[in-house]
């Protein structure tokens, strides 16, 4: 009889935890999300705050593509999707209850704010995640009727580290009402020595400073002016704005151009220019003007005739975006080269259908889509 043959004895141990951190430190996000959702070890480990920073580390946020975002029928939701820089299929990302937001900002190292006055939404498209900060007042409070000036922007203090939302309220015949929520805090904390002005629903962030116009009075066809806020101080700015600039959002975009804040009036097809105001703060605030002309050849085999366009930057190689404002049957967005002054047009597939008789789900708007790890858990 033949003896069993001895099996040696396992050698096999559980693999340190350091370990097993820093290996998920060093992959992509998308292998991150999958892991996160099979392990609730490794989900433990991707959603600590340190772990987006090392994460950056090897894998630094930049801009891979685009995000689209447009509302779902009668604005219950609003969708956000990824595109290519050379257009194609949208894919789904994520999908926020329940209504459209008043806006939508830029993205800020990937998070975006979606303004509601009162309140606002942080998401994240990577990690398909959102968060709402508090309400900032008791919704039995006589002040929820007069939201229209209520607005919250959003940015990041590359000091601190610490992403805040700064809410400016202005309600006619008091005094304005500032106040900022710090991401991984759970309240509002009030600002002394804000401008006495009513903002507009726009913003860009640049290098620890949140930008926003502002109307110097009620009367929205009179005089503007540029609010910057410094996210570690917590201080204002009023920045003049130059007269010939369009100041409304209808005519114009606040913008950044290479790594400025800017302001783009939108396309005059009518004799194909554009003009781009850059704030130059190295010697005081001063405006550089900067005049776009399309080529000769745009015609309307690139820019359809019917539809209205804004201008946006994508950051890559400081192209310009040229940006339908609504949902249509076809989806082009437009790429300008200021220096070669060439044109390219990209088509977009998969995003909801054009709906002619809700006009008010085919908003439609393009920013950067930039990946960041970062949880809100």
């Amino acid at each position: 009889m033949m003896e069993k043959e001895q099996q040696p004895p396992s050698s096999s141990k559980p693999i340190p935890s350091e370990i097993i951190y820093d290996i998920l430190t060093k992959l992509p996000i998308k292998s991150l999300m999958r892991f996160r959702c099979l392990s609730k070890l490794c989900s433990s480990y991707i959603t600590t705050p340190s772990f987006a920073e090392l994460h950056a580390l090897n894998f630094p946020i930049k801009t891979v593509g685009l995000l689209v975002t447009c509302p779902a029928r009668l604005q219950t939701a609003q969708h956000f999707f990824s595109v290519d820089f050379d257009g194609g299929l949208a894919v789904p990302l994520l999908t926020t209850p329940p209504r459209f937001s008043r806006y939508t900002t830029r993205s800020v190292n990937g998070i975006i704010l979606m303004d509601f006055g009162l309140y606002a939404t942080l998401c994240n498209p990577s990690t398909r995640q959102t968060f709402n900060t508090p309400f900032v007042c008791s919704l039995t409070s006589p002040s929820v009727n007069s939201t229209y000036f209520c607005v919250n922007s959003f940015g990041f203090d590359p000091v601190s580290k610490k992403y805040k939302v700064l809410n400016s309220w202005a309600i006619p015949g008091r005094d304005p009402e500032y106040r900022i929520f710090e991401l991984g805090t759970n309240s509002w904390r009030p600002l002394k020595g804000g401008p006495n002005y009513y903002p507009q629903r726009e913003s860009v962030c640049v290098d620890g400073f949140v930008y926003f116009r502002s109307w110097v009075s009620t009367h929205k066809n009179g005089r503007t002016v540029l609010i910057a806020f410094d996210l570690h101080e917590e201080s204002f700015r009023v920045i003049e704005i130059p007269a010939k600039a369009l100041a409304r959002r209808s005519e114009s975009e606040l913008i950044v151009y290479s790594g400025r804040p800017a302001i783009a009036d939108h396309l005059l097809l009518e004799d194909a220019t554009m003009t781009i105001w850059v704030l130059d703060e190295n010697d005081g605030d001063y405006w550089v003007q900067i005049k776009v002309f399309l080529p000769e050849d745009y015609g309307e085999e690139i820019l359809e005739e019917d539809i209205d366009y804004f201008v946006d930057c994508i950051g890559r190689n400081n192209e310009l975006l040229l940006v339908p404002q609504t949902l249509s049957d076809s989806v082009y967005v437009i790429h300008y080269d200021v220096v070669n002054r060439s044109m390219r047009r990209a088509e977009i597939f998969g995003l909801p259908e054009d709906r002619f008789s809700d006009l008010s789900s085919n908003t439609f708007r393009v920013i950067n889509y930039e990946e960041n790890v970062m949880s809100f858990t």
